[in-house]
């Protein structure tokens, strides 16, 4: 995967596509005043990811994933973690030729590099991200996975 850079040298990697662009200030003030809980389920659609799995990844409660209305507004944090789910369907979709079913069950398939345990689960947390990021990126070079 290419790194981008802006003009100080900072990674953009880790954003969606369409963020990428958007400046700092931008960026970060989209993020504190946060994304519509609709967009959860806009993006957990893209490869299949259950209200399980996406209330995990936000760290909130399945019952709290589901009392929130389209209309909400996520917290900070979890439209910080909503924008790398997306970069990290990009990067998977990107990796596996566009392949929806194959990107969410190589997601839920235990890896002996990660632990044996599924990629989707270890998305509760930001390393969890990277480490599933580097997986992709391997994989894109050719390594075994």
């Amino acid at each position: 995967m290419a790194t981008k850079t802006v003009a100080t040298g900072a990674r953009t990697d880790f954003l969606p596509q369409a963020l990428r662009g958007e400046s700092r200030p931008s960026l970060i003030s989209r993020i504190r005043q946060g994304e519509a809980r609709s967009r959860v389920d806009e993006v957990a659609s893209r490869i299949g990811l259950t209200d399980k799995e996406m209330a995990r990844i936000l760290n909130l409660s399945e019952r709290s994933l589901h009392r929130q209305a389209g209309d909400k507004t996520l917290d900070s944090n979890k439209t910080e973690r909503l924008l790398l789910l997306e970069q990290l369907i990009e990067h998977g979709l990107a990796t596996f030729d566009d392949r929806q079913a194959v990107f969410a069950r190589w997601l839920r398939t235990p890896r002996p590099s990660l632990g044996n345990v599924a990629p989707v689960s270890l998305l509760d947390t930001i390393a969890g991200f990277s480490f599933v990021d580097d997986e992709l990126s391997r994989i894109e070079e050719g390594m075994i996975s």
